[in-house]
């Protein structure tokens, strides 16, 4: 025990400092009042003043987790209202249609945000507005920032602008890979191999797009993607032309070849393509064969994209 003059004068202290301090003590219950001498105070029981001081801790804790729980489902209603709202469908389904200009960009600024590790594009545009290249190197250096892969591909023509080819060559230093093709056949854009973006039109001609979600149909963009990038060339490549030896003439496409391809790539069977030629199933399917390897192509669905590549039938997307 000791007294409050006691301490003030070992201390050299007010009694005024010495009563704040002792009530501060027994506030955090490390000493109390004497029982003996009200003048006086005796030292608490350290192992229960700890336990009651982390129960304490526990008791805001558990208020904070409440807090936070309440706040995180305020957050899901209000995201839930805000989709509603700018008529965007639930995420449930794998096809989701994105309606107007403005909802496409703020789902590209969501998915830009969403990202973590890989986003693949093909751009089959020639040129851009001043406002679209400063809208797309801003969300791309973002995502750059967080050390996501980044590869696209854009068509040679569009390195004639100056602006564009600026715009590439400031991503690319941030760590970006860009290639350029003669043709790119669609725009596309693909997210960490699990969701895309393509190009769509609504009944009344207004300008969309389609979010595909789900692992057959990622694969399938991926596939598209990886096909074209094969062929395209980087920055440094475009201005040299390749050494190869010239193809001979009659690997170059016949009308035949021509309107076979379109059939083909309007989903036409063998049978009423061979009906519309006016020739046998078996003679349609050996020409196929024969387009397949004169393109180098293991599929069907690569012959295809190898002969929009190559300009032999006009890109399946009009975009």
């Amino acid at each position: 025990m000791a007294r409050n003059e006691a301490i003030a004068a070992a201390l050299e202290l007010s009694i005024g400092d010495v009563e704040g301090a002792r009530e501060q003590l027994i506030k955090a219950g490390l000493v109390r009042n004497s029982w003996d001498d009200e003048s006086a105070i005796a030292f608490g029981n350290p192992e229960v003043v700890l336990d009651a001081a982390i129960r304490q801790q526990q008791a805001e804790l558990a208020r904070r987790q409440e807090q936070l729980a309440t706040s995180r489902a305020g957050l899901q209603s209000l995201v839930s209202d805000y989709l509603q709202a700018t008529s965007q469908p639930s995420r449930s389904g794998e096809v989701v249609e994105v309606i107007g200009r403005d909802a496409i960009h703020r789902e590209l600024e969501m998915w830009s945000h969403k990202v973590r590790s890989e986003t693949l594009a093909l751009h089959p545009d020639t040129s851009y507005t001043t406002d679209q290249l400063a809208s797309a190197q801003a969300l791309d250096l973002a995502v750059l920032a967080r050390g996501v892969k980044m590869r696209s591909v854009y068509t040679q023509e569009s390195r004639n602008d100056p602006a564009v080819l600026a715009y590439h060559r400031t991503v690319v230093k941030h760590g970006a890979e860009i290639r350029y093709a003669g043709v790119v056949p669609v725009r596309m854009l693909v997210f960490d191999r699990e969701a895309g973006l393509i190009p769509s039109h609504t009944a009344d001609n207004r300008r969309a797009a389609l979010r595909l979600q789900g692992e057959g149909v990622a694969a399938m963009l991926v596939l598209s993607f990886d096909l074209v990038w094969s062929q395209a060339m980087p920055d440094d490549a475009c201005d040299v032309a390749p050494e190869l030896d010239p193809a001979p003439p009659q690997r170059g496409p016949t009308d035949l070849d021509r309107t076979l391809l379109q059939l083909l790539s309007m989903g036409v069977k063998d049978e009423a393509a061979a009906r519309h030629l006016g020739v046998s199933v078996r003679t349609v399917r050996r020409q196929i064969a024969d387009l397949m390897v004169r393109l180098e192509a293991g599929s069907r669905f690569e012959a295809g994209m190898q002969a929009a590549m190559r300009g032999w039938l006009r890109p399946p997307f009009n975009t």
